[in-house]
């Protein structure tokens, strides 16, 4: 499926009416100057299903299901956003091309030609791995970790045979020059300039993206030697840290248990398949990133890090669990008993024991204090290494309870760890996590909290009065300046909406195909809320007030910590010059 340019897309949005289009789906009646009905994506007695006409975006008080009319036909047909902007354009009567431009047009030939490249190097492998002589020793190997002739099938595992050119010999013979399998990371440049086949005497696992489009591969090599496991370098079409190994065969089992186990592993992976448990995915390699956390966001909002349970697989564990916390992740722990990997447990133990270890999966807090407090951490350094944890609840109630967790595995009172939290918020800067997702009737939505936080209600309400009316901007930067938010989140909306007012005026139904998910759930609640009170300029004041209230308290903060450093070393005129500068803030 061809590219298709933002004007193309564009023309497709203008062309189609939300209300026509959603009233083929959902019974719509007039209210107002909008429509409303019973919502297509949760359950619900009351309609709070309202569509806007005028801003061209549907959206749900109940589940926060929102956006425009791709949005809708995405969640409801369960399509990719290209299916549904063709579904639109052939519904709008508009032809589109399988490409838009010359660059275009190199780019998807380019990648196109990559993942057929990378899918004929796993067919090789594959085809050695069953069918060859030389595949033996892999076969033997992979049965003796008992996976199944079935699995290696589905997984398409592989194997690379001992030799220089193997692969280099049979990939030319399918057109491809040398040069080209180097671009790709299947080869290396050798001395001279000869090539040579990056893998050899390896098991060979293709490492696929989320739609089975092979990107790169893995590689375990079957005697004595380093490294253990070889994987393809970075290049344009192979990025590990935004790729899930195992994700093509697991998201439909993801969304309907509305949940995923991470593991470190191929094997981990496969031999979790092997017994039923079909939400395991890898991260290919020992970190998560956000990436790979966005990626699994669009399938739950719920996880479960089953690593290996040395001292390398916990501090992957706990990086993993901050990252994914600051997504809004709802995360356990699997402890793994007598140090195992997953795919030995479930080769000792099997499938049974193994939904025992999840039952009694740790959540988060209670999994890092226990290690905190193991590694030998004082009350003090276990509190202070939890705060920004117990920061990142946004919901007041399971907060309190993270507290009274605290609390009591460390010995302090409830009021002490609240104190240690209200400060940490206040001096640190609380990084709130975005709008949780949940998955319900197999589609991603953002579920609604109410933000306690002043600051990130300060920043939400200018956002608000900005996007309805753009004239403010000038004003709202001329007292704060252009970066002032505190939030990522919130900054991003805010340069989109100064980016349409310079192309012409803010554009709702437009906006939604510019933002990541979360960004598009956010202006959606922004826009179908209610300004409280009657006179935006004051509330507009009270919001300025109340950041500009925060960023003086930060540089207060710094201040106070530089003046710290200066009294350590008795520089007597660098805390003379501090002082002063906390004074002129006062």
């Amino acid at each position: 499926m061809g590219l298709i340019s933002p004007e193309i897309i564009e023309n497709v949005r203008v062309s189609t009416d939300i209300v026509q289009l959603i009233g083929e789906y959902v019974r719509l009646q007039k209210k107002g100057k909008n429509y409303v009905g019973n919502c297509p994506f949760h359950q619900e007695r009351d309609p709070s299903f309202t569509v806007t006409p005028d801003k061209q975006i549907f959206y749900c008080f109940g589940c926060h299901a929102g956006g425009n009319a791709f949005k809708f036909l995405m969640l409801f047909e369960k399509l990719s956003f290209q299916e549904a902007v063709r579904r639109l354009a052939s519904r709008a009567g508009i032809q589109l091309p399988e490409t838009d431009s010359p660059r275009d047009r190199k780019k998807a030939a380019r990648d196109e030609w990559a993942w057929k490249a990378n899918a004929l190097a796993a067919e090789y492998y594959h085809y050695i791995l069953l069918n060859r002589p030389e595949g033996a020793v892999a076969r033997d190997y992979l049965r003796g970790r008992g996976i199944s002739d079935d699995i290696i099938k589905i997984f398409k595992l592989g194997f690379a045979p001992q030799g220089w050119e193997n692969l280099l010999r049979f990939m030319k013979g399918k057109g491809y020059q040398p040069g080209e399998l180097v671009e790709l990371g299947l080869a290396m440049a050798g001395e001279r300039g000869a090539n040579r086949d990056r893998f050899r005497r390896r098991v060979m696992f293709p490492v696929n993206d989320a739609l089975g489009r092979t990107r790169g591969f893995g590689g375990r090599i079957l005697e004595a030697g380093q490294p253990k496991y070889l994987n393809s370098p970075e290049t344009p079409y192979f990025d590990k840290g935004s790729i899930l190994y195992g994700l093509d065969q697991a998201r439909a089992a993801i969304r309907k248990k509305n949940q995923a186990v991470i593991m470190e592993g191929y094997l981990d992976v496969i031999s979790a398949h092997q017994h039923g448990i079909t939400n395991a995915v890898a991260s290919l390699g020992t970190s998560l990133t956000p990436e790979q956390g966005k990626l699994l966001l669009r399938y739950t909002n719920r996880a479960l890090f089953a690593y290996d349970s040395d001292r390398a697989g916990i501090s992957a564990t706990l990086r993993g669990l901050d990252v994914l916390q600051e997504l809004g992740f709802s995360l356990g722990v699997i402890t793994i008993p007598d140090g195992k990997d997953p795919d030995e447990f479930l080769r000792r133990h099997g499938a049974a024991d193994w939904e025992e270890l999840i039952i009694s999966a740790e959540p988060l807090l209670e999994f890092k204090l226990g290690f905190l407090l193991r590694e030998g951490k004082s009350r003090l350094e276990a509190l202070a290494d939890v705060l920004k944890n117990l920061a990142n609840i946004s919901r007041r109630a399971e907060q309190d309870e993270g507290i009274q967790l605290v609390s009591s595995r460390l010995g302090m009172s409830w009021d002490a760890v609240k104190e240690e939290l209200e400060s940490f918020k206040e001096h640190q800067g609380k990084i709130w996590p975005k709008p949780d997702k949940i998955a319900k009737n197999k589609h991603n939505i953002i579920k609604s909290e109410k933000i306690v936080d002043p600051v990130i209600v300060a920043e939400r309400g200018i956002l608000h009065l900005l996007l309805e009316d753009q004239n403010r901007i000038d004003y709202v930067v001329s007292v704060l300046g252009n970066d002032f938010w505190s939030e990522p989140l919130h900054r991003e909306i805010f340069r989109m909406v100064v980016r349409h007012r310079e192309q012409g005026g803010f554009e709702p139904a437009r906006a939604m195909n510019e933002l990541d998910e979360v960004a598009v759930m956010l202006v959606n609640r922004l826009l179908f809320e209610k300004i409280p009170g009657d006179d935006p300029d004051r509330i507009m004041e009270d919001y300025i007030t109340a950041v500009n209230k925060n960023l003086i308290n930060i540089k207060r903060t710094k201040l106070i910590q530089d003046l710290a450093e200066a009294e350590k070393t008795g520089d007597q005129d660098r805390m003379n010059q501090l002082m002063q500068q906390i004074q002129n803030l006062r």
